[in-house]
């Protein structure tokens, strides 16, 4: 039988590359797809997490749950905070965005990472969290102009250009990409920059399938 993930998105512009990601990394997941598309939206411009947005979040992973999900995948990187507060909600995983990359940083302990994101809000919180995460490393935030529009229209080009020039001149050991809908084109930027590029939705894909085995 199948392992059975639910996937939470906040944009549906996460919605292909979490399914990529897993069809790459755990294509024997069947996964089921719950999508509120004002998620994102609200708690950027709230300015993060409310408690509101909390309790919405946490409605969703409950339905998740309690219709036979295994386990539970959030893909907006705000929301990680209600994911840690789940786990002790239910006993099934349930993962942040994030949480597989900043478990794979914490291993590695770069002197400098670059977190790219298409929203002020978004960047802000993963990079709190890295420098929570590790004090010793410089976090620099970068703000990828273009890239949320690019992303949620699905031009792949404009999306790449935007990430590129977004990576210039920082001089860093590593970036993360901080939202899945920027991931598509992990690979390629990856490439133009010379310098490992961290796509969240592959780690997390492959870290559920560890778990589930």
């Amino acid at each position: 039988m199948s392992p059975f993930v639910a996937l939470i998105h906040a944009t549906p512009a996460a919605i292909g590359p979490a399914r990529a990601a897993f069809a790459e990394s755990f294509g024997e997941a069947e996964l089921w797809n719950l999508l509120d598309d004002r998620l994102a939206a609200d708690a950027d411009a709230a300015g993060g997490l409310t408690a509101p947005l909390r309790k919405r979040m946490l409605t969703f992973i409950g339905h998740a749950v309690e219709h036979g999900a295994q386990a539970v995948q959030l893909t907006c990187s705000m929301y990680g905070p209600v994911a840690e507060l789940a786990g002790q909600l239910w006993d099934v995983p349930v993962r942040g965005s994030a949480g597989a990359m900043l478990r794979e940083l914490a291993f590695s302990r770069p002197g400098r990472v670059g977190v790219i994101g298409s929203l002020a809000s978004a960047v802000a919180d993963t990079s709190h969290r890295l420098g929570d995460l590790l004090p010793s490393t410089e976090i620099v935030p970068i703000t990828a102009t273009g890239a949320a529009e690019a992303a949620a229209s699905g031009d792949s080009e404009a999306l790449f250009v935007a990430l590129a020039n977004a990576a210039r001149d920082h001089g860093v050991d590593v970036f993360v990409l901080g939202q899945y809908s920027l991931t598509p084109q992990w690979r390629r930027l990856e490439a133009a920059v010379s310098t490992p590029v961290l796509s969240p939705p592959q780690l997390a894909a492959a870290e559920l399938r560890e778990v589930l085995a």
